[in-house]
């Protein structure tokens, strides 16, 4: 074989490969820009999803991608634990979430905390928190 030859070949494969990594790139951003929904919204689908005997584990991956719950609150929302009621509203978890930082507590108590009253994924409990960072100048 010529060199010249080699060479395509490798240009070519490297092409391949940069485009089918710049697409598996879009697709996650599609998805971080996609609007959340929360699981009281989703509930019923998964329901009827179950009901006609879908797979669990296709069933907890579509939770998480349409919901950004994490995997054990996905998982117990399709095994039917998930506790849909949150002891706190939106306004009084960020009251709190603001107090705690303000006290010293730092993010990551605080990031536990969101996780633990809204069952949100670790990513989307530091997002609330560093949101609450930035409006309050912490």
């Amino acid at each position: 074989m010529s060199t010249e030859f080699i060479l395509i070949v490798v240009i070519v494969l490297a092409i391949i490969y940069l485009l089918t990594t710049l697409r598996g790139r879009n697709k996650h951003v599609d998805r971080q820009e996609k609007e959340m929904k929360s699981p009281e919204e989703i509930l019923p689908e998964v329901q009827q999803r179950l009901e006609s005997g879908e797979d669990k584990i296709k069933l907890i991956k579509f939770v998480r991608v349409e919901t950004g719950l994490g995997l054990k609150e996905a998982k117990d929302l399709v095994e039917g634990n998930f506790k849909m009621d949150s002891p706190a509203s939106d306004a009084d978890l960020h009251q709190k979430v603001k107090e705690m930082l303000q006290s010293g507590s730092g993010p990551i108590k605080a990031t536990k905390y969101v996780r633990e009253q809204t069952g949100l994924g670790l990513k989307e409990a530091k997002d609330f928190v560093d949101h609450v960072k930035e409006e309050t100048n912490i």
